[in-house]
């Protein structure tokens, strides 16, 4: 099951490891992008402590242009899966393959973590993110009826990692 290759940023940008001094940043951000959709800063400081903890659940980056925060991407893992808790990209910067880059780190990381099943969750309004997903390997396999505000349904999408392992139904099976 391969996964993309690392994109290369434009000038100017760089992704790293998002820090405490981004969490007010990404809040902003979030709410500009997602509008009522939006977490709230102590949901982000939330997620924050969880991904520096000694045994973190959650792993975060944010991209920046010229060190101003312009995207941001959350992933959380729970074996054997992990979900993609959160991407955004500002609407300025938007066409620079940002997202992309964020949506490949989210899949490298989850890999690398173990996954075997990478798992989000979109507006089924957002058709530009869900054709990114799609084109990615992502998979619509099921929908969650008025999940968002508004009454709007969402898509559960899955990127399969590796090929995943027995099912507990099988293992019962094979010891009766």
């Amino acid at each position: 099951m391969n996964l993309p290759e690392p994109i290369a940023l434009p000038d100017g940008y760089t992704q790293r490891d998002w820090t405490a001094d981004d969490i007010a940043v990404v809040a902003a951000l979030d709410a500009l992008v997602f509008g009522p959709d939006a977490w709230s800063a102590p949901i982000f400081d939330s997620e924050y402590h969880a991904s520096t903890a000694a045994h973190p659940h959650s792993y975060y980056q944010v991209i920046t242009h010229h060190d101003v925060v312009v995207g941001f991407a959350g992933l959380m893992y729970g074996p054997p899966f992990a979900d993609i808790t959160t991407i955004g990209v500002h609407p300025e910067h938007k066409g620079k393959k940002l997202g992309v880059a964020l949506l490949i780190w989210l899949m490298d990381t989850a890999r690398e973590l173990g996954a075997e099943d990478l798992l989000l969750e979109v507006r089924a309004d957002n058709t530009v993110a869900q054709r990114l997903y799609a084109n990615n390997g992502f998979e619509h396999i099921h929908t969650r009826p008025r999940y968002y505000p508004g009454g709007i349904d969402a898509w559960v999408m899955r990127k399969r990692l590796r090929a995943p392992g027995p099912s507990s139904a099988v293992a019962l099976t094979n010891k009766e």
